[in-house]
């Protein structure tokens, strides 16, 4: 049996009370220098192998992370079946608020487009998705506003069903309505 410790022991050397050294050696220290040979070899082996398995989970583990990233990124910017490739095209006018500032009094959802009317009511395309028929029931045209929010959504009738409901929310962003106020036509 070969172990290091019993090596180690038989290694000595006594420099102090000798002049010469035996070059020469017995059987017994040949197999010992072996055995310590193989040991430090066996333990050099070990340690390579513990290390190139350290440096292939380190290198698995970093391969997972990457492909996880890109799994995310392809998620973000590539369609699926239920997105388009192609983003949908934006409307250039925003639903439920005026298109000039409330202080000065100039409404644009409040001017009368339907010629030819006299009680204000179109149900024509155009009026539809230009934003001056009123959200909630789709037969009068827009002439009222929200107060703190200063949206203008709705027509008076369906703004005062809305102020004398229990929660009183806007319909554009649920904000609390504390007023209305009647848009007059110039």
């Amino acid at each position: 049996m070969c172990s290091t410790i019993h090596v180690l022991s038989r290694v000595q050397l006594d420099l102090a009370n000798s002049q010469s050294f035996n070059l020469t050696g017995s059987k017994e220290d040949d197999i010992d220098k072996w055995c310590f040979a193989i040991a430090f070899v066996a333990r050099l082996f070990i340690y390579a192998a513990v290390l190139a398995l350290l440096a292939v989970v380190v290198f698995m583990v970093m391969r997972y992370l990457e492909d996880l990233e890109d799994r995310r990124i392809e998620g973000e910017e590539g369609g699926t079946e239920t997105n388009p490739l192609l983003p949908a095209k934006t409307m250039p006018i925003t639903y439920g608020t005026c298109g000039e500032d409330l202080e000065s009094g100039n409404f644009s959802c409040s001017s009368s487009s339907s010629s030819g009317s006299n009680n204000n009511t179109s149900t024509s395309s155009e009026d539809l998705y230009d934003g001056k028929v009123c959200v909630i029931c789709y037969d009068e045209q827009r002439n009222c506003f929200f107060v703190p929010c200063g949206h203008c959504a709705t027509c008076y009738a369906c703004a005062q069903r809305i102020f004398n409901e229990e929660n009183k929310t806007c319909p554009v962003c649920r904000r609390f309505i504390g007023k209305i106020r009647k848009l007059f036509a110039s």
